[in-house]
C-alpha cells in the first residue's frame, strides 16, 4: 500500500474522484463543520491543515467505460480516476468550502496568484465543447441512489 503526504492542490492534480455506490451520503453535523472551520481559522502563516488519511482505489477500466459523461476528461486530458474509500466526509467538506469561496469572490480575483476560473477547473469541474458540458472533479457515481 502506497502512503504519501499530499496537499489538497497536489491531490487534485489531474485526478477524478468518485464516491462508490456502497458509501453513505454526506453526513457531517454542524459540530463537525464547526470543528473543521475552527481548525482552519487557527492556522498561522504558512502552516498546513492536516486533513487526515484518505483511502483511494483506482477505478477499473471496465467501470470507466461506463462513465459516458466523464470518459472525455480521463481519455483526452489524462485524468486518473479514483474511488474515495475512506475520507469522503472530509474531502466533501473541503470541496464545499472551495465552492463557497469561489462563489463569494469577484470572478476576476486571484487567490494566491491563481484565477477563480483556474481554481474551479482544478477542484470543481472542467468543461468541454465551449462549456456546454462539464465533468465534476469530485462526486458520486451517477447510479448512486444516495
Amino acid at each position: 500500500m502506497q502512503t504519501d503526504l499530499f496537499t489538497v492542490s497536489k491531490l487534485f492534480t489531474e485526478q477524478l474522484f468518485r464516491i462508490p455506490d456502497y458509501q453513505r451520503g454526506y453526513a457531517w453535523s454542524e459540530k463537525q463543520l464547526k470543528d473543521y472551520w475552527a481548525d482552519l481559522q487557527q492556522l498561522e502563516g504558512n502552516k498546513s491543515h492536516y486533513l487526515g488519511v484518505l483511502t483511494l482505489e483506482g477505478v477499473p477500466e471496465e467501470r470507466v467505460v461506463e462513465w459516458e459523461e466523464d470518459r472525455w476528461i480521463i481519455r483526452s486530458k489524462g485524468y486518473s480516476p479514483f474511488y474515495v474509500v475512506d475520507g469522503q466526509q472530509r474531502l466533501t467538506t473541503t470541496i464545499i468550502l472551495i465552492q463557497g469561496i469561489t462563489e463569494c469572490v469577484d470572478p476576476d480575483a486571484r487567490i494566491n496568484y491563481t484565477s477563480i476560473s483556474e481554481i474551479k477547473r482544478k477542484f470543481l469541474w472542467d468543461s468541454k465543447d465551449d462549456g456546454i458540458s462539464r465533468s465534476y472533479i469530485f462526486g458520486y457515481e451517477k447510479d448512486n441512489p444516495s
